[in-house]
This record gives structure tokens, sequence and C-alpha cells, in this order.
């Protein structure tokens, strides 16, 4: 069940969900229920229409939509889903319900959605290739008709499973995600949500399982014009869309590459996707994660945290931070069996930058003019829109005068451990285009150093002591608070190119 084409069941989950009650929001006069019903299929099925995919590249079917009014809501029903991930073959959904109603003049509550449980994987020629299954536990949200989009979202599934036939098993025990927004007035808002991943398994052809005990994903749009943004994500998608159909109709001889209209279109998507955001914060955090095989247990890693955060999209002048953080690895394979090995490898560890003074919106205008080129079926064309646009966005770069830090940062093993830290500017006279400073200290060089001395004859043993000579030829050597020896470099970049480590140029 592979597939080029990236499906986010979430987001059609949500479209049927907005589909139910952007009918309503002429209703607050109260028309009669069954002129209300009659409104909510036309909506629900025109908001179908939308995500089922252009330019022939059905992503979603479905057969009949009905609307059956309640005592205080509207039971919506739609039949015959199908998602088509990819050509191999399609995902019978089925038939899939919730209910809506106003709560009051700006916003709609929608809740108790249902789904099969059991949906199968079918080639084109209608056989089984897989299965998946899932048990809804709750599903709630609350729709805002100014915002077009809703403004609290839950729900929790469990028992999630997918295989195939040949012999994929990923399995999910729990899945719950909230999301929501703060409105700030004038179409703008806070967009934050949260995903949780518990008793993660995927098992290989192999006979192996990889299992992550939980993952937490956290993102946040900061100041989001909402309607603008969906608005053209949805112009930029459907002509992506487009523009890989229009690459397989380029096998036969036609005509392989978006009209000048649709170029234009995908410049200005991407412009005001950027302009429609200020910043995001993202972050990623796994826990538990382990890869099992025969009764071994080969890798492992207590936990594994990846952060970016973007500030400034929207402005002259933007910021970019990352992180990423690890700790408790243990790698036990034959290739990193030796004590020396397992010495030197780092267990836990953080490495953090911060970028700044970057030059947003120069960036921006350099990708919207190039990317439309490099969508071109054309190999040549694409290749050269890309050269061109890599040459545009060093030239941005180089003169930008963005700063680097290397925030504190260090890698800690059984005998070693490593900090850095250290600040460099973009100069565009600068050989290597930077000049700064990082500063390194090593601790436990020596006790790395004697491990090695007991095997002088094993090949990564001289490694080690060759690389500890070249080190300590550099190195300002001092007492830590340990009490150990402390090996510190302050490694300079200069105009000229010149990198000195503690005064000397390296040779």
């Amino acid at each position: 069940m592979t597939s080029n084409r990236r499906v986010r069941p979430g987001r059609i989950l949500l479209a049927f969900g907005m589909a139910g009650v952007l009918a309503l929001a002429g209703c607050d006069k109260g028309p009669d229920k069954e002129q209300m019903a009659a409104e909510l299929k036309s909506s629900v099925e025109a908001e179908l229409k939308k995500i089922e995919g252009s330019s022939g590249q059905n992503i979603l079917s479905h057969g009949a939509v009905n609307v059956t009014p309640q005592d205080h809501a509207y039971l919506v029903t739609i039949e015959g889903l199908k998602l088509h991930p990819s050509p191999e073959g399609s995902l019978d959904i089925g038939t899939v319900t919730y209910l809506a109603k106003p709560k009051d003049e700006k916003s709609y509550e929608v809740w108790d959605l249902k789904i099969p449980q059991t949906m199968l994987f079918k080639g084109p020629d209608g056989k089984e290739k897989g299965k998946l299954t899932v048990t809804t536990k709750s599903f709630s949200g609350l729709y805002s008709k100014e915002l077009a989009t809703f403004e609290k979202l839950d729900g929790e599934f469990a028992d999630i499973s997918a295989t195939d036939d040949t012999g994929g098993d990923v399995r999910i025990a729990n899945a719950k995600f909230t999301g929501g927004l703060t409105d700030k007035g004038g179409g703008v808002a806070d967009s934050a949500g949260s995903l949780v991943l518990s008793g993660l398994t995927a098992k290989d052809t192999g006979g192996g399982l990889f299992s992550i005990a939980e993952t937490q994903i956290d993102g946040k749009y900061d100041s989001m014009k909402v309607v603008d943004y969906q608005a053209a994500m949805l112009k930029y998608q459907e002509l992506i869309v487009k523009q890989a159909a229009l690459v397989e109709q380029g096998a036969s001889g036609q005509p392989s590459s978006l009209s000048p209209e649709d170029q234009k279109a995908l410049t200005d998507a991407v412009n005001t996707l950027a302009a429609s955001v200020k910043g995001g914060d993202f972050k990623i955090a796994f826990k538990g994660l382990k890869y099992s095989e025969a009764g071994e247990e080969p890798f492992s890693m207590g936990g594994l945290n990846l952060g970016m955060l973007i500030d400034g999209i929207n402005q002259e002048k933007g910021s970019f931070n990352f992180d990423i953080g690890l700790r408790e690895l243990a790698v036990s394979m034959d290739e990193m069996s030796s004590p020396l090995e397992q010495a030197a490898m780092p267990k836990d560890g953080n490495l953090s930058l911060k970028i700044t003074e970057i030059p947003s919106k120069d960036i921006v205008k350099v990708l919207a003019d190039n990317l439309p080129g490099m969508a071109s079926a054309n190999s040549a064309m694409a290749e050269a829109n890309a050269m061109a646009m890599l040459v545009a966005l060093q030239s941005v770069l180089q003169t930008s005068g963005a700063k680097i830090e290397v925030a504190p940062s260090q890698l800690a093993a059984q005998l070693v451990e490593m900090k850095a830290d250290g600040m460099f500017n973009v100069v565009q006279q600068s050989m290597f285009g930077v000049v700064g400073a990082l500063n390194v200290a090593i601790r436990g060089m020596d006790d790395l150093v004697a491990l090695a001395q007991q095997t002088p004859e094993d090949y990564e043993a001289q490694q080690v002591m060759g690389t500890a000579d070249m080190l300590q030829a550099y190195s300002t050597r001092e007492q830590g608070a340990d009490g150990k020896p402390l090996d510190k470099f302050k490694i300079e970049i200069n105009e000229a190119g010149q990198i000195l480590v503690n005064g000397k140029p390296l040779m």
C-alpha cells in the first residue's frame, strides 16, 4: 500500500465535520427543519466535491448523502466513502455519520462521529489486499462561522491496526488529538493542535519489531489569517495535483506543464501562504523507542525530541530555531560491540541552533518565482529552475547579515563528554560566507585514550589515539570542576577563510 501521493485522513475527517456545519450558517432566523436539512445536504455535497480532488485525481469518492432532522440536531449520513491513496487500490471506508446543531449565532457543534470499525483495502481487481481497523472513542468540535473552521476539536481512537498481504503490520493502541483557535479578531487567529499516539508498533518482513511507547506532536501557527491561508493552501494543493497528472500525460507525448495562468496562480498561492502566517512552533517527542528481533534488542532510546520555531514569515526579517535532543541511546549491534566503541558512542545530547535576521520577504519571493518552473515535467527546465533558485537563495542569504548562534549544546558518552557554543555572522566577502567562532570543550579524552591503549593493534583504537594526539596539539588544557583534564578549543573562521584553533592555523 505504497503511494507517491500524501493523503491525510485527519484532514478528510475534519472536512466531513466542516461540511456538515457550513449549511447552518444561514439558519439564524430558524427555518423549518426540512429546509435546513436540504441546505445542509447541499453544503455537505459541495464540500465533499472540494476535497475529492481535481484534474482527474480523485483522492476521495462517495455515494449518497442524507440529512435527517433529529429532536435537537441533524444526523448527516455519507454512504459509500472510498479513499484512493494510490493506483494500487482503494480503502473502502463505507458509511460515516455525525451530528450537527447550532450553538449560537457564531458557532456550531459537531459530535458523535461514527465510522466503520473495519475497512478493507482492495486492489483494482476488487480483491482484498489489506484492512484497517479502528475503534472510535470520542469526537466533538465547535465550528466558527466567521473563521470558516473549527475553534475546538477533540477526538480519541483506539485499537488501530493496518495490515496488508505483504506482511505489513502497523498498530497503535490509542490516538488522541486536540486542536483549537484563539480568535484575535479581523479573521486572524492562533491555531494550536496536539496529537498523542500510544503503543505504536511496526513489524518488518524479516520478523523484527519497531516500537514507540509514546509519540506527542504539538504544533502552533502564530497570527494566521485563517480564511486566506485555507484558500491559498487549497489552490496550492489543487495545482500540485494537476501538475502531477500532467507529468503522467507527458509520458504519452501530451502537454505536460502548467499553463502560464496556472503558473501565476501557483506563485500567488505561495505568496499568500507566506503572507498569511507570522510564525509557527512545532515539536515532536518520542519516548521508549526500541527495535527487537529474534529475542534480542539491538537498539533502544529513552527519548528523542525535535523542535522548530519560526517567526517573522510575513515580515521583512525572520528567525529560525532548531533543537534536537536524545537520551539513553543504546546500540548493541555486532558492529558497535567493542568496549571502545561503547565507551565513545553518544548516549545523551542535544544540539540547538538559532538563526536571526533572516530575509523572510526576499526568500519567499525567490521560492514563489521559481517553484512553478521546478514543477515542470521537462527535466532540463526543472533542473535549470532549481539551480536558479539555489543561486538566488545563496545570493539573498549572503547579503542578509544573518546571525547563526550555536546555543549551548552537548554530547555525552560513557567516558567522554563534549560541550559547544558559538556565534557566526553571515558576511558576503568571506570565503566561507561566515565569520565567527565555535567554542568546544572535551572532558575525558585521557580516559578514552587509556582504554584504546589496551588494544593497540585494533584499528579503531589506533584511530582514537591518532585523533587524540592531533586534538591535544591544539588544545588548551584546564582542570575541570570534577578534577579531570578539560581540553578547550576556540575554532575561528575569518574573512580570508582561514581556520584557527586556539590561535593556531588548522593544517
